[in-house]
């Protein structure tokens, strides 16, 4: 997909996925039920492909230096399909309150972010290093080979 492609791709998802009868409706609008449901149900979906894809770029970065790490992002990814399954909770468990369900859903979405934090930052210090490293060898290497032309 080209570059422009890309672009137009990104807009239209923005576009559709952005919640803007959400933000346009007053706190007198009752949500349909449905509507609730489907984006419940449409998160889950989306946290399993997320999953299935994550497990499938660990099985191709197996002993790599950075897949110690992916670890962390199987685990954001299960907080985030927590926080979405929150919602039936409070359904299904009569002792459960809205706001009950609701800070739980929050807490698992931050865990999730604190997650992903400990994984970039894991991530971006291995790439420093590699970096580092791989400048100190061709650094070597420019040595050896300004050696080997005076020797000539």
């Amino acid at each position: 997909m080209n570059r422009i492609g890309r672009v137009v791709a990104a807009a239209v998802v923005v576009v559709v996925c952005t919640p803007a009868s959400a933000y346009a409706a007053d706190s007198s609008t009752i949500v349909p039920v449905w509507l609730m449901n489907a984006s419940g149900l449409l998160s889950v979906i989306v946290a399993l492909v997320l999953l299935g894809a994550v497990l499938r770029l660990r099985h191709y970065i197996f002993g790599a230096a950075i897949s110690s790490y992916t670890s962390y992002v199987v685990a954001a990814v299960a907080c985030l399909a927590a926080s979405a399954l929150v919602y039936w909770l409070d359904r299904i468990l009569p002792d459960l309150s809205p706001g009950q369900a609701v800070l739980a859903s929050n807490l698992l979405v931050t865990a999730a972010m604190g997650l992903l934090v400990l994984y970039f930052a894991n991530v971006y210090g291995r790439l420093v290093l590699f970096a580092h490293d791989l400048r100190a060898s061709l650094d070597d290497f420019d040595e050896l080979d300004d050696v080997e032309t005076n020797d000539a």
